[in-house]
């Protein structure tokens, strides 16, 4: 169980998710919908690493919202992608 923190890192996001950087990358923060909610310059729980080097962080209990309220559209688009390149790859 992870100790109860106000920001986290990636690795914290990682292991409250149980998902790596990559899924987190493709399927929540780097999607222009959820990033404009995200994004600390609107108001929302992410800081997006400005350059190289730079580092991930959230607001903990922002996130861990965000997480519990897009729940099903998450993985509904996780399963769907998956699909969508699945079919891809058996055309090609």
């Amino acid at each position: 169980m992870m100790p109860d923190k106000i920001w986290w890192t990636m690795k914290d996001l990682e292991q409250a998710t149980g998902y790596g950087r990559k899924w987190l990358l493709q399927n929540i923060l780097m999607r222009p919908e959820y990033r404009s909610v995200l994004d600390i310059e609107n108001g929302g729980p992410v800081y997006y690493p400005e350059c190289m080097g730079d580092m991930w962080k959230f607001i903990a209990s922002g996130m861990k919202e965000f997480l519990e309220k897009y729940f099903g559209d998450i993985l509904r688009y996780d399963r769907r992608h998956k699909w969508q390149r699945t079919k891809k790859e058996a055309a090609g």
